[in-house]
């Protein structure tokens, strides 16, 4: 990027929607704070108004303002005193800076912006550079900017929950999912009926939309596409099947009595029943938890090491940028295996003399791998599953076969190909991840993941497409096992259960801003003659 770049940004005003993008998303930020605070608790996101939680004072707008009420008041209730976490305005500023950063990445950096060696412009997903060509902002594609705004946002929410309480709240995924059908199904129903769309030409093929659809093709539809809109739709029809018939009692409910067997694992411990504890192992259902408003005791240490981090990182960076141009590699690799060993450096640097004897917290997740019934419990999961996979064949089959008839169709309407290609995410991102579940808890006989890791992964799917879930699903195994060694090294200590909703929220965000390097390693690794291009 150059100055004559930075010079046209300010000059068409794209600056003003950096700004707006940033006040947004910190307003969105303010709203996760409300999420992770109420929902793990069981208290309603409308009602009652926010309040001082010492003094019970009822605040007003000026108090509630993003970010700035908090410096404003210098992190102390106006009425009684009472310190205000810094946790809020640290939530508020990262989304708003995550909403601004990805404005800019994807609507405002130009197409050939290269800086410390990294084209800044290949970011930016094909449906945004159609739009960024012409107007610096989301004019024609604001649906699906909105929809990903939404989704970035929701995974923020979802880790801070997973990391206070080892629970996912099914509400902030259900609400994703049901932003991303509307939105993508809605908006290309709309298009339709206008008799247009959203179309961007690329070497290999004409994408009919910013997330994978059977038909890659605008409107052209094979055989193969007419079985993945039966199928996504039988699949759809299966789960709300299978959750009717769940609900009237027709099939029993998964880890329906793991509270009876805490209180009774509980009593012989000499101990009262958790009141933590979650049906479903965990993540099925978000219950009260004791520490929904209280970080554990290893987050004031994270905090230091973050400080730490950031110091070391902007060393390593620049040292591995100059260590790039010595060594003849390109700048972007320098400042890559900068960033991934400043986090390293950094937990040398801060862990202690010597290991602690015990592990110094006790968490809910520590009860629920004690749990002896796992395997008895997927087969229920099993027999919840069955009306889904059975629906999702039946219906690809007769999709398959009515297309293939004299009267079969070979158009297939936007509205429809999109609304598939939001289902095909929704089922397949879910699907992945509930068979790591099944397999592994089957496979250990301890509960392997959460029904919220399951949940998340499908509102994954249905915001970005299939594709995206199912790269984000092991790539958020790396990013796990190298926070475990981040935590070794920090602590002496390996974890006996960790929380992987925010590994599955980081490798998530890598995948969508990472695409170009993704599409690179998968064209070397496939030997590709034609680059490969994703949605």
């Amino acid at each position: 990027m150059t100055w004559q770049d930075l010079y046209l940004i300010l000059a068409t005003g794209s600056w003003i929607w950096i700004v707006f993008a940033f006040a947004f998303g910190a307003c969105v930020g303010s709203l996760t704070n409300v999420l992770v605070y109420r929902l793990p608790l069981g208290i309603s996101v409308v009602t009652p108004p926010s309040r001082c939680p010492a003094c019970q004072t009822k605040l007003t707008w000026k108090e509630n303002f993003p970010v700035f009420g908090w410096l404003r008041l210098r992190g102390r209730c106006r009425f009684c005193g009472s310190p205000i976490s810094p946790e809020y305005p640290l939530v508020e500023a990262f989304v708003g800076a995550l909403f601004a950063m990805l404005f800019v990445l994807w609507y405002t950096v130009p197409q050939d912006a290269v800086v410390l060696g990294v084209n800044w412009g290949a970011i930016k997903p094909d449906w945004a550079a159609w739009d960024a060509r012409s107007y610096h902002w989301p004019r024609e594609s604001w649906p699906m900017f909105i929809t990903l705004l939404v989704l970035a946002a929701s995974l923020v929410a979802m880790s801070l929950v997973d990391l206070k309480t080892y629970t996912i709240p099914l509400q902030i995924p259900w609400f994703a999912t049901v932003v991303g059908l509307l939105f993508h199904a809605g908006y290309a129903a709309y298009l339709s009926i206008l008799g247009g769309g959203i179309t961007i030409d690329t070497p290999d093929a004409h994408i009919a939309w910013a997330l994978p659809t059977p038909a890659a093709r605008t409107g052209l539809a094979t055989s193969g596409s007419w079985w993945w809109v039966g199928a996504s739709i039988g699949g759809l029809f299966g789960l709300l099947l299978a959750n009717l018939a769940l609900h009237f009692g027709l099939i029993r409910r998964s880890f329906a009595d793991y509270a009876d067997w805490e209180a009774t694992h509980a009593g012989h411990k000499g101990e009262g029943p958790s009141a933590g504890a979650s049906t479903g192992g965990g993540e099925a259902a978000c219950s009260p938890s004791p520490v929904a408003d209280e970080w554990p005791a290893w987050i004031p240490r994270f905090r230091r090491f973050a400080f730490v981090a950031l110091a070391v990182l902007i060393a390593c960076t620049i040292a591995g940028s100059i260590s790039s141009v010595h060594l003849g590699v390109p700048r972007w690799m320098g400042l890559l295996v900068g960033a991934l060993a400043a986090p390293l450096v950094a937990a040398i640097a801060i862990r202690p003399r010597t290991a602690p004897e015990v592990w110094p917290d006790q968490t809910p997740a520590d009860e629920w791998i004690l749990y002896p019934h796992a395997r008895r419990e997927m087969l229920k999961e099993l027999v919840f599953l069955t009306p889904c996979i059975g629906l999702a064949w039946l219906g690809g089959s007769l999709a398959t076969n009515l297309a293939g008839t004299p009267a079969g169709f070979a158009i297939m309407p936007l509205w429809l190909n999109v609304l598939t290609g939001v289902l095909m995410g929704y089922l397949i991102g879910g699907g992945v991840v509930w068979a790591a579940r099944l397999f592994g808890s089957l496979a250990f006989g301890k509960e392997a993941m959460g029904l919220g890791d399951v949940h998340l992964m499908a509102a994954v799917g249905a915001c970005a497409g299939w594709i995206d879930a199912t790269l984000a699903f092991p790539l958020a195994a790396l990013v796990g096992l190298y926070w475990v060694v981040v935590h070794v090294l920090a602590n002496r200590q390996m974890p006996r259960a960790m929380q992987f909703g925010p590994y599955l929220a980081m490798a998530t965000m890598l995948v969508i801003l990472g695409k170009p390097l993704i599409e690179l390693g998968l064209t070397r690794l496939l030997v590709s003659e034609a680059p490969i291009n994703l949605p």
